[in-house]
């Protein structure tokens, strides 16, 4: 591949004393941000001070952390297709026809539930193999610019301990029998849901087993045979990678499977998914540190504070927009909180992992020349410079990105200080006005209004705490909704046109008002056994439900709202 420059820049600057070394900024950020210190040394403070920490972070903050540390992660992947025109072209098979496909796929699933599903399942999925590669290549990477003499055997064997580290994780996430939640968080919503393989325990278990023990032979066989062939300290940020993928995923797996340490929060089984978030952070800020190092290395670089702001810019941007086009009042069907935001996340990940495995391969001479031999990219002809016309889209671009972050900060700042801090005060006003203005930036959600309908109902606002509640339930019925719905026209004594009734197992069963053949409305019915909320996927299920007095049985309403049918 050939790399072009503009005739204005700078020539390549000689290798620095860190590149000389084998390190890429020096041994302290490196070891710190990208072999895994950093992490070690948080997760060894998490052991003690984890339900302090967890117990202080606001829900709201999550996807605020996620966008100020996660946004520059997939943003320098988009500066590194999109920017330079060679690039683009290089890569058109993933930056424009698998970019359209993904486009195509998320835009169908945020309608179809089942389709939804399975992308986030594969996300989740494929997110532990694509942590696995990249620590297994920054620790190839250091093993080369650090002479350590890496032959096929040893190669192999490090390979074996990485792709065996994944196969623990696979196994945990998709076995039965274990029982622990893997799913973070942030990605668990009443629109969608992992859809786990289900492997036999009869198989699984052995598997895992099998996997484990694989797993600790090939990190003691490849770090003998590294320290065989060269030095501890040369060797040292290529074990500290092995170690860090164990402290991600190994270890708190193999020890929540067994049941040790669950004394320490990191590895219970109660807060797998809480701590999977924390891994997916540390490989955010690994992926920056080794991106930013490559883009310094090419002519024109703007300097690290610029390059990564335009990082920011370029992820908040990728990661607020489909949000907002698909709100529930414009192109898409459910809120943020209720599977949509799962969805942009699982699509933005999946589009950043397919461009991923195109761009960074160490075969390639320009990323060699750069990251294994820390050297500047080689020069080339200047390129024709771009036509005028096409001058606004970078600034358009740019602009879009800096609205977007700040956005994602309103989002943030509104749901922190319109709704949770004004709620602590019993400020009703600014609660109103948070609720409107995240409806304004596409984050307006069903269970912001259902909270604030029982806060106005606790006070008396009968009136007002419907009007929520009707909110609620056109946005996302779930059964707390129209359990809450049903509840306020009881109290209120009138006979609700749309309502649920709680079972006996603390589930609803749907009912609109149909006429009996005594001509009286039946509003609420109570039926043991009912199914915790209607699903497209559960299509067995429908028409279940009977009236008590005619005997038909009943369907879901439409998802739009609109009356039960009686088949």
């Amino acid at each position: 591949m050939r790399a072009t420059a503009t005739a204005a820049a700078a020539p390549p600057a000689p290798p620095t004393p860190a590149a000389s070394s084998g390190w890429l900024f020096g041994p302290v950020p490196d070891l710190l941000l990208g072999c895994g210190v950093g992490y070690a040394i948080l997760l060894a403070a998490l052991c003690w001070l984890g339900p302090q920490v967890r117990e202080s972070v606001s829900p709201g903050f999550l996807p605020f952390l996620t966008v100020l540390i996660g946004a520059p992660h997939y943003g320098a992947t988009i500066l590194r297709v999109y920017e330079r025109r060679e690039d683009r072209r290089a890569y058109a098979l993933f930056a424009v026809h698998a970019t359209i496909l993904l486009a195509a796929l998320f835009a169908f699933a945020t309608r179809w539930t089942l389709l939804g599903s399975w992308i986030l399942t594969v996300y989740l999925t494929w997110s532990p193999w694509h942590y696995t590669g990249q620590n297994y290549g920054l620790a190839v990477m250091f093993l080369r610019r650090r002479g350590v003499a890496l032959d096929d055997v040893t190669k192999r064997w490090v390979h074996a301990a990485f792709v065996l580290s994944y196969a623990v994780v696979f196994l945990a996430i998709h076995a039965d029998g274990a029982g622990i939640q893997y799913t973070p968080p942030l990605y668990i919503a009443d629109g969608y849901r992992v859809l786990s393989l289900h492997i036999p325990a009869v198989a699984g278990d052995p598997l895992f087993h099998l996997a484990l023990a694989g797993y600790a032979l090939a990190t003691l066989v490849a770090a003998a045979r590294l320290l065989a062939r060269g030095t501890l300290a040369a060797a040292a940020p290529a074990l500290m990678l092995v170690l860090t993928q164990a402290l991600w995923f190994g270890l708190p797996v193999a020890m929540r499977r067994f049941g040790l340490l669950g004394g320490l929060e990191p590895f219970s089984p109660q807060y797998a998914g809480w701590y999977f978030f924390w891994a997916a952070l540390a490989h955010s800020i690994q992926y920056v540190w080794v991106t930013s190092y490559f883009a310094r290395k090419a002519p024109g670089f703007p300097g690290l504070g610029p390059y990564v702001g335009k990082a920011l810019l370029a992820g908040a941007a990728l990661w607020f927009v489909p949000g907002l086009l698909f709100a529930p009042d414009l192109l898409g069907r459910l809120p943020y909180d209720a599977g949509l935001g799962a969805l942009v996340a699982a699509v933005v990940n999946l589009h950043h992992f397919v461009l991923d495995g195109a761009i960074w391969k160490l075969r390639d001479g320009r990323i060699a020349q750069i990251l294994l031999r820390g050297g500047a990219a080689p020069a080339a002809p200047a390129a024709p410079p771009a036509p005028a016309a096409r001058g606004w889209a970078p600034a358009l671009a740019w602009s879009v990105g800096a609205v977007s972050l700040g956005l994602l900060g309103a989002s943030y700042y509104e749901t922190e200080f319109g709704l949770r801090k004004a709620y602590e005060r019993g400020d009703v006003p600014r609660m109103r006005a948070a609720l409107a203005r995240l409806d304004w930036i596409g984050r307006e959600s069903a269970s912001h209004h259902l909270h604030f309908g029982r806060f106005l109902a606790a006070r008396g606002e009968t009136t007002a705490a419907l009007r929520e509640y009707e909110r609620a339930v056109a946005l996302f019925p779930t059964p707390e909704a129209w359990i809450a719905l049903a509840d306020a026209h009881e109290g209120a004594g009138r006979v609700p046109q749309n309502c649920w009734k709680r079972s006996v197992d603390r589930y609803s069963v749907p009912v609109t008002g149909w006429q009996t053949p005594a001509s009286s409305p039946v509003a609420l019915v109570e039926r043991p056994n009912a199914l915790p909320h209607w699903s497209e996927d559960c299509k067995e299920f429908l028409g279940v439900y009977r009236c008590p007095a005619c005997n038909a049985p009943v369907t879901r309403p439409p998802r739009e709202g609109g009356s039960a049918i009686i088949a």
